[in-house]
C-alpha cells in the first residue's frame, strides 16, 4: 500500500526539478527531454503502480550482433536479479520500436524518491541508446567495407 498518492509523488517529483507535474485524463504525464527522449510515467491508481516507459529506437540495427542481442537479453533478466522495479528492453509488437519500461511498485515508491527511480531508468536508457548506436557505427562500417570489396 502506497504512504502518498501517485498524484503527490507525481508532484513531489517535478517540484524536485522545477516543473508542475500532473497526469492527463489518461493518467499519463509525458517529459520531453531535450530531444534525448520522451519519457512517459503511467499512473495505475488499481495496484499503485507508476510505470515509466520510452522508445528506445524504431527499429533495432540490422544487422544486429549476437553480443549486442545477448545484452539486450540480459537486461530482461535484470529484474530479477535486483529484485524487481529495473528496466527492461523489449520491442512493442505494435508499433516494431524498441522500448524501455519500469513498472515501480508501492513498495519501490515508499521505499525511493521517483527522482531516483527516474534517474537509473535515465542512465539505463542512455546505456541501451550507447550500445545500439555503437551497433549502428558497426553494421554501418560492414555495409561500407563489404561495398567497397566488391569494386
Amino acid at each position: 500500500m502506497l504512504t502518498r498518492t501517485l498524484d503527490e509523488i507525481l508532484r513531489d517529483f517535478g517540484t524536485g526539478m522545477g516543473l508542475d507535474l500532473s497526469f492527463d485524463e489518461k493518467g499519463v504525464c509525458r517529459l520531453e527531454l531535450a530531444k534525448l527522449a520522451a519519457v512517459d510515467i503511467k499512473a495505475n491508481e488499481d495496484d499503485g503502480t507508476l510505470t515509466l516507459s520510452s522508445v528506445v529506437r524504431e527499429e533495432l540495427p540490422d544487422p544486429i550482433t549476437y553480443s549486442t542481442i545477448l545484452d539486450l537479453l540480459s537486461l530482461a533478466l535484470d529484474p530479477a536479479h535486483r529484485g524487481g522495479n529495473s528496466p527492461v528492453v523489449g520491442r512493442d509488437d505494435e508499433s516494431g520500436f524498441v522500448v524501455m519500461y519500469e513498472v515501480a511498485t508501492p513498495s519501490a515508491l515508499n521505499r525511493r524518491p521517483l527522482a531516483d527511480i527516474f534517474a537509473d531508468f535515465m542512465k539505463t536508457y542512455g546505456a541501451v541508446s550507447a550500445l545500439l548506436d555503437n551497433q549502428e557505427a558497426v553494421a554501418a562500417k560492414a555495409k561500407a567495407d563489404a561495398a567497397s570489396a566488391g569494386n
